[in-house]
């Protein structure tokens, strides 16, 4: 209790029997911890959820897409292309760090620190919605998914939009329970301002359900509140397509030549993608259906049905609506699968599968079958967050290795690097870069950007998996085996003289 409340009960006690007033307090101080006990239990899942990644994930080096986005902001480090598709909330989540300096380590740590904020935070607002640990629970089985420990601390937008919309949705959703709730509509403008600066399309999709419903009853303070929030991400979108991409309909049309969208069906990509790769596309092999994985996906939806019928709580029908808007975006208009793509949807779906659990947990025999499932669950996710973790780190800790050779072989600022983890191997190395998975371009001539750095006087390197030349252009190169250990063979083509 603070200082207030210990006033008013000792103004309250005088005159009362010692015992009686003992007793009284007693009753207060257990009253004060039933309201608090569900803050607590977030905050231990929060914590538990930061160290976990701070013991597993935080030594992976850096991806494609996560050292496009720094690359924007790091301190010594060239920008690396940036195409349609993205948006600029990760570069300004990242700048506070990366303005300072560029080291890997300490972006990773600085977002394993900001991601148990983020999901202590999300969560809150749906302990005022939900009695008992719902909240608490749903932020643990989103947290323990091996997806939200992997992405928890890499620079990528989702786990971003997956915890505004879980604090979006959480707060309009307060706003009707208190309609003067003027702090809860400031929190819905924030919440989307930051998924709509992560992720414009992901931000509207999340927010429809709750602009439907608030144009259906009239509520239009937390319509007007989400709306101006979707505007500040859309606004810089647009503005940015304005200056560099010729205008919002031509960067849509590259924007969506990139992603693959349309009309498409790719939830058994989906699925197939559950336990890995991160990517299943551009001719990776997404395996078949891990059996343990589509267990837990598939008892998500019959565990939210239950939540949401038996807990009559519409804060957890615009859970599910809000979450299955999301995922069905990326299942009927995008022609290719991602698990990260998900992660808002199982974020949102995590509250409607803990009331689930709750109410098999009221009886016995029900109560045995939830704790033995949500172990199952958990070690699951355990073993694979594990597993991932390894392969990734040994496939990203080549980079390292790739940019001492290359220095090695005289290689110095100002330097620019095309090919294959160009762009992740160049943030290492401070060097421009261009980055290609299969086509190297130069049929008829050098690629224009190999050119503008050749006329720049540039350290031009070319990196490839194979002594072969990969393009026309390259025969008359050099080529230089880089002598990496593990299992690819890595070469360098320098140019003629170079």
């Amino acid at each position: 209790m603070d200082e207030a409340d210990a006033s008013q009960v000792a103004g309250q006690t005088v005159g009362v029997p010692h015992g009686a007033a003992r007793a009284w307090r007693a009753d207060r101080l257990r009253a004060w911890n039933a309201v608090r006990r569900p803050h607590v239990a977030l905050a231990l899942v929060a914590i538990c959820y930061t160290a976990v990644q701070l013991a597993l994930t935080v030594r992976i080096g850096l991806g494609w897409d996560e050292s496009v986005y720094i690359s924007q902001v790091a301190r010594g480090v060239p920008a690396a292309e940036f195409t349609a598709p993205r948006a600029r909330g990760v570069q300004l989540l990242v700048a506070p760090v990366a303005l300072v300096t560029p080291s890997v380590t300490a972006i990773r740590v600085y977002l394993s620190l900001l991601s148990g904020i983020a999901l202590f935070l999300a969560y809150m607002p749906w302990i005022r919605l939900q009695a008992g640990a719902v909240a608490p629970v749903a932020a643990a089985l989103f947290g323990g998914l091996w997806l939200s420990l992997f992405y928890a601390n890499e620079a990528m937008p989702n786990m971003w939009v997956a915890y505004s919309a879980v604090a979006g949705v959480g707060l309009a959703c307060l706003t009707e329970v208190r309609p003067r709730a003027r702090l809860a509509n400031a929190g819905i403008v924030a919440a989307f301002a930051v998924a709509s600066l992560m992720r414009p399309s992901d931000a509207t999709w999340l927010a429809l359900p709750l602009l439907g419903y608030g144009i259906a009853r009239r509520r239009r303070r937390p319509a007007l509140a989400t709306t101006a929030g979707l505007a500040i991400g859309w606004a810089e979108w647009m503005a940015e397509a304005v200056l560099r991409y010729g205008g919002p309909l031509a960067r849509l049309h590259a924007a969506g030549a990139e992603n693959a969208t349309g009309l498409h069906f790719s939830l058994p990509d989906h699925l197939r993608a559950l336990n890995g790769p991160l990517l299943c596309r551009f001719g990776v092999e997404c395996g078949g259906l891990p059996l343990t994985q589509v267990a837990w996906f598939a008892a998500v939806p019959v565990f939210a049905a239950l939540g949401v019928w038996t807990a009559r709580r519409r804060a957890l029908v615009a859970a599910l609506a809000c979450g299955l808007s999301l995922a069905l975006s990326y299942v009927f208009t995008v022609g290719y699968a991602a698990p990260r793509f998900l992660l808002p949807a199982y974020a949102l779906l995590a509250l409607p599968v803990s009331a689930g659990v709750a109410r098999l947990c009221r009886r016995r025999g029900s109560a045995v079958l939830a704790v033995v499932g949500v172990a199952c669950y958990f070690v699951v996710q355990a073993k694979s967050v594990y597993i991932h973790g390894q392969q990734v780190y040994a496939e990203r800790a080549v980079a390292p290795e790739i940019v001492a050779r290359l220095k090695r072989m005289g290689m110095r600022p100002p330097c620019f690097l095309y090919g294959h983890d160009a762009v992740q191997i160049g943030y290492l190395a401070q060097c421009a870069s261009h980055g290609v998975f299969r086509h190297y371009g130069g049929r008829s001539s050098v690629p224009s950007s190999i050119r503008a750095a050749m006329g720049r006087r540039d350290w031009v390197g070319v990196i490839t998996t194979s002594r072969r030349p990969p393009a026309p252009f390259l025969k008359s190169w050099t080529a230089v085996d880089l002598r990496i250990d593990g299992g690819k063979r890595w070469h360098v083509f320098v140019p003629p003289g170079g």
